[in-house]
């Protein structure tokens, strides 16, 4: 994968200078503390905003030297970092440190000749993994001297932070430091993800595709168990039976989620109401979680915009779903996003993917998905497939033809993913047969990158 790299300084130093402007008219709390620059209460863009740039969300402290900005929670853990220098790749490019404690590097550049990567994921960057998942193409930023060196700047300065004086800082100001010091040891960051993993009920393997829309900044709320599917292919879902939560165990849970994320929550504006097909849970459950986080999290609050709602569903739960259930949705205060696992609609690979659904009922899924897209405002459906050079001649004909034959309606509102099988092989090969896909499709087509949480 190819960096794009700024020619001069001073393109650099005017893209900050742009980058500052977007903080608003806040006026910075700042000091020094040796070589380090500390800057506390200063308050980006809310939750909804986008932007072909790191976005800096809500409250945060920064903490910067020479070569590089870090970025902090409310709450002391840090979150973003970014190369001030000419060493860095590109100044629109930032780390993001994720609730799970893994990072994910968010590039703007690709390959010459491989399109831009809005083309790719519908976004302005690309989220490079740190670990194994399913992208079409191998990236790893994380070689590049620039961005490697990031990780030892950071640990200079919390070991920096950690045998400073303190005494001469405002308290304020002092409590940032400490709060710093205490929240970023490594330990602490991962007894930290396991807490959340633990209250939720494990690690999140997967978040819908359409999180791309907030940056992947949601917090999980399960309402349900395992999957109704059990797909030979999947390895991210769980193969423990479908089960539904009861109210009181989703009410402890909401409420264990509001003492994690603590005053975080001012900087989040959006939840994935998993687990695996929160659809099939049924409108009453979904309902309730959705109206107890609004109040827990405090989503009302107007500078954050309507929230967003996220949640899996498949081909049977679409399916059975009734108007009123779309109707219940539309009528609660998010945005909701309903993602549905359909693979392929050749009947040959849904058996040797061992998916218990038929060719039919893919159909039915997306030409539903298209009429709820274009009946309810406040709901969009998408749909997932796979893609990879495994496939059958078959698999992509049919897909391809499905997709093309969609009503012009499907052109307004919602999308299609193509996910590559992570044991896909000859990875160059998928490139094209997306851009084929893409190309020939009615509705919009994006890669479905697995992220976790």
């Amino acid at each position: 994968m190819a960096f794009i790299r700024m020619e001069t300084m001073d393109e650099f130093q005017e893209t900050d200078e742009w980058l500052e402007a977007e903080m608003g008219d806040e006026e910075m709390n700042s000091c020094c503390l040796g070589d380090l620059v500390v800057i506390i209460n200063t308050r980006g863009a809310v939750p909804t905003a986008k932007g072909a740039y790191p976005v800096r969300y809500g409250l945060y402290g920064e903490i910067r030297t020479r070569a590089f900005a870090f970025h902090f929670n409310p709450t002391g853990e840090i979150r973003y970092m970014r190369g001030l220098t000419q060493a860095w790749p590109h100044p629109w490019e930032w780390l993001k440190r994720s609730w799970g404690n893994d990072w994910v590097y968010y590039s703007v550049g690709l390959d010459r000749g491989q399109g831009r990567v809005k083309e790719w994921v519908g976004e302005d960057y690309l989220p490079c993994l740190s670990y194994e998942s399913n992208a079409i193409r191998e990236v790893t930023p994380y070689t590049e001297p620039g961005i490697a060196s990031s990780f030892s700047a950071w640990s200079q300065v919390y070991g920096t932070l950690c045998t400073s004086n303190l005494e001469g800082l405002t308290e304020e100001m002092r409590d940032f430091v400490e709060r710093v010091i205490r929240k970023n040891d490594d330990n602490t960051l991962m007894a930290q993800a396991e807490d959340l993993h633990g209250i939720i009920g494990g690690r999140v393997s997967v978040l819908p595709p359409d999180t791309r829309r907030v940056d992947y900044e949601v917090i999980p709320v399960n309402i349900a168990d395992g999957c109704l599917y059990k797909c030979r292919f999947c390895t991210v879902k769980s193969r423990a039976p479908f089960a539904p939560k009861t109210d009181t165990e989703i009410a402890e849970q909401i409420e264990a989620l509001k003492g994690f994320y603590g005053s975080n929550l001012q900087n989040l504006n959006a939840i994935f109401v998993g687990d695996h097909d929160a659809l099939a849970a049924g409108i009453e459950r979904i309902s309730f979680a959705a109206t107890l986080s609004y109040e827990a999290f405090g989503f009302e609050r107007p500078q954050g915009g309507t929230p967003s709602l996220f949640l899996f569903g498949s081909a049977g739960s679409f399916l059975s779903s009734d108007e009123a259930t779309f109707e219940r949705l539309e009528a609660l205060p998010y945005k909701v996003y309903i993602n549905l696992g359909l693979e392929s609609v050749d009947g040959p690979t849904l058996k040797e993917l061992g998916k218990p659904i038929t060719p039919e009922m893919v159909r039915d899924s997306l030409y539903k998905m298209v009429r709820v897209n274009e009946r309810y405002p406040g709901v969009e459906v998408s749909a997932n497939f796979l893609l990879g050079t495994t496939f059958s001649d078959p698999h992509r004909e049919t897909l391809m033809t499905l997709l093309s034959e969609l009503p012009e309606s499907a052109r307004k509102k919602g999308c299609v993913y193509l996910s590559p099988l992570v044991e896909t092989q000859r990875r160059e090969e998928v490139l094209p047969m997306f851009h084929e896909m893409k190309e020939k499709s009615v509705i919009s087509v994006y890669v479905y990158l697995i992220q976790r949480l």
